[in-house]
C-alpha cells in the first residue's frame, strides 16, 4: 500500500467501496472531514492508482445471467508470452470475468458467466478453437451451483466500522 495512505484515507476508501454513490457531504460528514478535505483526499487517491475505478454492482440474474462457471487449464508448456497470449484472447471474451495465472496443479483459473446452459454448452464445445494459441494439456470446467459469498470490498488494515 502506498506510503501516502493514512487512516483518514483509509476510512474514506472503506465508505466509499460499500457506496460510491453516496454525496461528498455524506461521506465527509462521516468520515469526520469537510468536504473540501475529502474531495482532496479522493482525487489523491484517485491519481495515485488506489481508486482506479467506481463501477455500479449489477444484479445478474435481473439481466438473465444464470450460469457461473469455472474453467481450470493446465498447460502443456508454458512460455515467457502466456500472459500476452491470454489477455489478448480474453479480450474479445466478455464472458470470461477473471482469469488468474495459478501455481499448483494447474496454471489458470477462469471464472466466466453465462445467460444459460445453452450459452454455457456453446463456449464448452468451441473451448479448444477459441484458445489454440494457448498450449492445453487438459482443462476442465465447473459449474457454481450457489454462491454462499461474493465480496467487491478489499480487505484494508485496521477498524473501519
Amino acid at each position: 500500500m502506498e506510503k501516502m495512505t493514512d487512516a483518514m484515507d483509509l476510512k474514506i476508501l472503506g465508505k466509499l467501496q460499500r457506496d460510491c454513490s453516496q454525496s461528498l457531504e455524506l461521506l465527509s460528514d462521516s468520515v469526520g472531514l469537510s468536504s473540501t478535505s475529502c474531495y482532496r483526499r479522493i482525487r489523491r487517491l484517485e491519481s495515485v492508482g488506489i481508486i482506479k475505478a467506481k463501477v455500479a454492482v449489477l444484479d445478474e440474474r435481473k439481466l438473465g445471467i444464470q450460469v457461473t462457471a469455472f474453467f481450470l487449464i493446465k498447460l502443456d508448456r508454458d512460455s515467457n508470452d502466456i500472459d500476452r497470449k491470454m489477455q489478448h484472447i480474453l479480450a474479445s471474451h466478455p464472458e470470461i470475468q477473471d482469469c488468474y495465472l495459478l501455481t499448483g496443479e494447474f496454471d489458470f483459473v477462469m471464472v466466466a458467466k453465462f445467460r444459460d446452459a445453452t450459452e454455457y454448452t456453446d463456449y464448452i464445445y468451441r473451448f479448444l478453437d477459441i484458445y489454440r494459441d494457448i498450449p492445453i494439456r487438459t482443462y476442465s470446467s465447473t459449474l457454481v451451483v450457489r454462491t454462499v459469498k461474493k465480496s467487491y470490498e478489499l480487505p484494508l488494515p485496521g477498524s473501519l466500522v
